[in-house]
Order: C-alpha cells, then structure tokens, then sequence
C-alpha cells in the first residue's frame, strides 16, 4: 500500500482495498451487523504490521480503520491508540 501524508486517508484506502478483495460492498454498520467488520479489520492490521513502520503510526492507522466501522471509538479515552478489538 502506498503511505499517503495524511492517515486518515491512508486507512480510509486500506478498509476501501481490503473490502473490495473481500468483495464485500456493504456500508460499514451493514458490516458490523453481518459480522464482516471483523474480518476486514483483522486484514487491515495485517497489511498495517506488514507495510508501515512506527508504532504510532501503526496505532493510528489503526485507531481511523476502527473509526470507520465503530463511530464512537474514541481516541481521546486511552493512553495509547491501541484497543483489544484491534490488536
């Protein structure tokens, strides 16, 4: 995958790619629902580990996929970007 300057954008591309493989063309509550969100985000975080170096960075990534599917993910209540569901 190709690092964009901007995170949130780069983790936007990884849930878009990574669903499109999937073929899975639901919106992401459809996908919390059916139980896919699991499944996508399990292969975000394998691409992120692969393809990204620091930690922050990864965490970040990360933390903007679980946001895609997950609206109130909330960054600001944790130490580290890091959640259980996640990591």
């Amino acid at each position: 995958m190709h690092p964009y300057l901007e995170h949130s954008f780069s983790a936007y591309k990884i849930v878009t790619e990574v669903s499109k493989s999937m073929k899975i063309d639901e919106a992401p509550a459809a996908s919390v629902v059916n139980g896919n969100a699991q499944k996508i985000i399990n292969k975000c975080v394998q691409i992120i580990e692969e393809n990204y170096e620091g930690k922050k960075i990864k965490e970040l990534l990360k933390y903007y996929i679980a946001h895609s599917f997950f609206e109130d993910y909330d960054l600001e209540n944790y130490e580290s970007y890091d959640d259980d569901y996640i990591n």
